[in-house]
C-alpha cells in the first residue's frame, strides 16, 4: 500500500509538472476540463514579428495635363476618337469628321458606356448650337420682313382663313373659265378597286365645287355605279391610260381641250387638295406657256413654278386678260 500511494504522489507530481499552464498559452477554463488545448481547443500561437519595411513611395504623378496629347487632338489631321469630343470651333470639317467617327465608334461597340458619353458629348454642343441657330432666325425674321415666307404665305389659322378667302375668289374665277373652255375631269377607276368605289362622293363634291364634270374612264370596261351616263368604256380609256402612264387607279386628270392633260391625284385624295392642285397646277401650266418655258417630258405637260427672287422689289408680271383669253381659244 505504501508502495502504491508513493507512486501515486510521483505521477501526480510529474503530472502537474508536465501539464503546468504556459504563460505563452492561452489559459483552460478550471471549471470545464474537457477543453484542453490538446482536445480541440488548441491556443492560438502567437504571430511572429515581421521585420519591418521601409515603405515603397509610388512615383510622384504630375498633376499637369499631357500637353502633347493636348495639341494632338486639337488638330484636325491628329485627333482620334480616344480623344473624344473636341470644340472644333469654326472648323466644319472638324466638327463633321467628329460626329462621323464618334457616331461609328458608339454603334460598332459593344458595352462601351465611353464611346457614348462621347458621342452624347457632341450631341450636347450640336443642340447648343441648333437653339443658338434657332433663336437668331427667329430675330432676324422680325427685324428684316422680306426673310419670313409666310408673310406671303401664313400659317397661323387666322392668316390661312383670310388668304383662303382671297384665293378662293380666284380660285373661282379659273374653275369658271375651264369650264367656259370645256375642260373635265378624267376618273380613271376599276370595278373591282375598293378606293375607286371611295372617290365617287369625293368627286361628286368636287363637281359641285369647282363646276367641272366628271367623266369615268374605267380600265376593265365596267363604268363605276353613278356615271352609267359619263363614262368611257371603251378601249379609248384603256390607250388614254397607256399614254399617260396610269399604273394605279384611282387616278384623276383635268382635261383641257385641245390635249393637255394635268395628273391631279393618284390613290385617295381629298376635295380640298385636289380643287387646290387644279388651281395651282393649271396656273403654273398657263404662266409656262405665257413665259415660253419648255420642260415636259412627254406624260406631263411644260408648267412654270418659279416665283422669282425675294430680293426682287416687284411682283412678278401677270398675264393680262388679253394673253388669258388668248390661251383659252387658242392654247398658244
Amino acid at each position: 500500500m505504501r508502495s502504491i500511494l508513493v507512486l501515486l504522489a510521483s505521477l501526480a507530481f510529474a503530472w502537474s509538472a508536465y501539464a503546468a499552464p504556459d504563460a505563452s498559452k492561452a489559459p483552460v477554463d478550471a471549471d470545464r476540463p474537457d477543453q484542453g488545448w490538446f482536445f480541440y481547443d488548441d491556443p492560438a500561437k502567437a504571430a511572429p514579428e515581421e521585420p519591418l519595411i521601409s515603405p515603397v513611395r509610388p512615383p510622384a504623378i504630375s498633376e499637369t495635363p499631357d500637353a502633347d496629347k493636348d495639341q494632338k487632338c486639337a488638330r484636325r489631321d491628329t485627333w482620334t476618337v480616344d480623344c473624344g469630343f473636341i470644340d472644333p470651333g469654326l472648323d466644319f470639317t472638324f466638327q463633321s469628321l467628329q460626329r462621323d467617327k464618334l457616331l461609328e465608334h458608339m454603334a460598332l461597340s459593344k458595352n462601351d458606356p465611353k464611346a457614348v458619353e462621347n458621342f452624347q458629348r457632341y450631341m450636347r454642343w450640336a443642340m447648343n448650337r441648333s437653339i443658338e441657330i434657332a433663336n437668331t432666325w427667329t430675330y432676324n425674321l422680325v427685324q428684316k420682313p422680306e426673310l419670313d415666307g409666310t408673310l406671303n404665305n401664313p400659317v397661323s389659322t387666322f392668316g390661312l382663313r383670310l388668304m383662303t378667302e382671297v384665293r378662293k375668289g380666284e380660285a373661282q374665277e379659273i374653275f369658271e373659265a375651264l369650264k367656259n373652255e370645256g375642260a373635265i375631269l378624267v376618273y380613271f377607276s376599276r370595278e373591282d378597286c375598293a378606293f375607286c368605289h371611295q372617290m365617287r362622293d369625293v368627286l361628286n363634291w368636287l363637281e359641285r365645287d369647282t363646276g367641272l364634270v366628271v367623266w369615268n374612264a374605267p380600265l376593265d370596261g365596267k363604268c363605276m355605279p353613278g356615271y352609267e351616263d359619263k363614262c368611257q368604256p371603251s378601249a379609248v380609256s384603256v390607250t388614254a391610260a397607256q399614254i399617260l402612264q396610269v399604273s394605279i387607279v384611282p387616278t384623276i386628270f383635268l382635261y383641257v381641250p385641245e390635249n393637255t392633260w394635268i395628273r391631279i391625284a393618284t390613290g385617295v385624295s381629298t376635295t380640298d387638295v385636289m380643287a387646290s392642285r387644279i388651281v395651282q397646277f393649271f396656273t403654273a401650266y398657263r404662266k409656262a406657256l405665257l413665259s415660253g418655258v419648255s420642260n415636259a417630258d412627254g406624260a406631263t405637260p411644260t408648267v412654270d413654278f418659279s416665283t422669282g427672287s425675294f430680293t426682287e422689289p416687284t411682283r412678278p408680271q401677270l398675264p393680262t386678260n388679253q394673253e388669258i383669253e388668248r390661251l383659252f381659244k387658242t392654247g398658244s
